[in-house]
């Protein structure tokens, strides 16, 4: 097939999804081929919240917020993200330890990065949709960039731990959209509590170019893998989920084994 995408509805790829499809390829063709989608959870509603609270603070005009109403827009964001998973997805399993945890700990994330954001002025672009288009695959790499500053461009990423180094995954990405905004400079932004630290760690991507050379060769192995067969249950029969993964939370759990017909 020429665009084998086509054939899987497929309109575009992401950096989460090209992300997604090295580090779990089963969990990438449930959600991309049998297109599973759920509510997320207390920790993606976490930074969904802090990144909403951060862009009311560029809002256009005198109607910007002050960092006290950004902290409380956070917390509408946070309620406003769970009423949606209820609402729209049921059956997603929702760990109430983590739920609690998270709320209780918002407003240290939303104070720490509405204070470095502060300090770093009004962006040029907030939460900018961009396409990368490349030669050798038939779509675009769809993203969008939280905060570009000129020829920079930012990702929040809230966290409980900071990593030691800045992960492929957050490379990849960062590098996607440097060259979809023809940046030279790309950060990650990591927003850190713990029970001794409450930051905000700026890390660059150093190796822009070789990390979206990376991007471009997972992006031609997904081609390859949809170019196997139309049938998307053929293309599941490749693989094989891991359920001990950490990265299985039970609602996926429970998808994925009526597509590989696990008891």
């Amino acid at each position: 097939m020429n665009d084998p995408f086509e054939a899987h509805e497929i309109e575009h790829l992401s950096p989460a999804s090209i992300n997604a499809f090295v580090t779990n390829k089963p969990m990438w063709i449930m959600r991309y081929l049998f297109k599973y989608r759920d509510g997320g959870g207390p920790a993606m509603w976490r930074g969904t919240a802090v990144d909403h609270a951060v862009g009311s603070l560029f809002s256009a005009g005198n109607k910007a917020a002050s960092i006290t109403d950004a902290m409380a827009l956070a917390e509408q964001e946070f309620d406003n993200q769970k009423e949606i998973c209820n609402n729209h997805y049921p059956d997603t399993i929702i760990d109430q330890v983590k739920l609690e945890k998270e709320q209780a700990n918002l407003d240290l994330f939303a104070k720490e990065a509405l204070s470095f954001y502060t300090r770093l002025g009004a962006p040029t672009e907030y939460q900018k949709t961009v396409y990368l288009d490349l030669e050798s695959i038939p779509v675009p790499i769809k993203g969008i960039v939280d905060l570009q500053y000129g020829s920079i461009v930012r990702d929040i990423k809230t966290t409980m731990r900071l990593p030691s180094k800045v992960p492929a995954t957050h490379a990849r990405q960062l590098a996607i959209y440097a060259a979809a905004t023809q940046s030279d400079h790309a950060y990650a932004d990591y927003v850190v509590v713990t029970s001794r630290t409450r930051d905000v760690v700026s890390r660059p991507i150093e190796d822009i170019k070789d990390r979206l050379s990376e991007a471009e060769s997972i992006a031609l192995a997904i081609t390859r893998l949809l170019s196997v067969s139309n049938d998307k249950h053929e293309i599941a029969g490749l693989c094989f989920p891991d359920f001990e993964s950490w990265m299985w939370g039970d609602t996926e759990k429970e998808f994925a084994k009526t597509i590989w017909r696990i008891k």
